[in-house]
């Protein structure tokens, strides 16, 4: 399986985050998965990277790139193979588009782009895939709120759990795939 995640570039956040990011790219690399991610030495995108390749027993690790950051020489290394593109809009489009099922760790503005992208064109029907929010100490809680009384003022369509799940544990993260 292909798992797109989506996370922080930021390296001054809660060492928590850190520690469920290495978690998470442990299971999935000792399970044979792939990973689709940003691709950059910083943050929560680095841990990923490299906890994954330390652990993987198959699987590809995939970046996918915008040429800024590459010119910044923020580029993760070593890496199975990188797509290089324009910008942020075309990143999101490739990750999405090369991912089975999406993840979003703890994360600020770019992530919640990048989450609300996967659901809003899952919604009108360019693809069918789930985004999963790994909610690790209660990080996405005030967004789980927010969303509810967007439902409950009727400004979403449908029943916005249809596309987003919420996890706090690995345990639970691997019983959604």
């Amino acid at each position: 399986m292909n798992i797109g995640i989506f996370c922080s570039a930021n390296s001054s956040v809660s060492a928590a985050f850190f520690k469920a990011a290495e978690a998470l790219a442990q299971w999935i690399g000792e399970k044979g998965h792939s990973i689709v991610w940003g691709g950059c030495s910083l943050g929560l995108m680095e841990t990923v990277g490299r906890s994954f390749l330390k652990s993987r027993t198959s699987g590809r690790l995939t970046g996918v790139v915008p040429r800024i950051i590459e010119e910044k020489g923020k580029t993760f290394s070593p890496m199975d193979s990188v797509i290089y593109c324009s910008n942020l809009s075309e990143r999101k489009d490739i990750i999405v588009e090369n991912s089975d099922i999406l993840v979003a760790l703890p994360g600020g503005i770019g992530t919640l782009d990048e989450i609300f992208t996967v659901v809003s064109s899952a919604t009108i029907g360019y693809h069918s895939k789930k985004i999963i929010l790994y909610n690790i100490e209660g990080f996405w809680n005030p967004l789980a709120n927010l969303l509810d009384h967007l439902e409950k003022e009727n400004m979403i369509r449908g029943n916005y759990r249809d596309r987003i799940i919420f996890c706090s544990t690995l345990e639970e993260f691997s019983s959604l795939l």
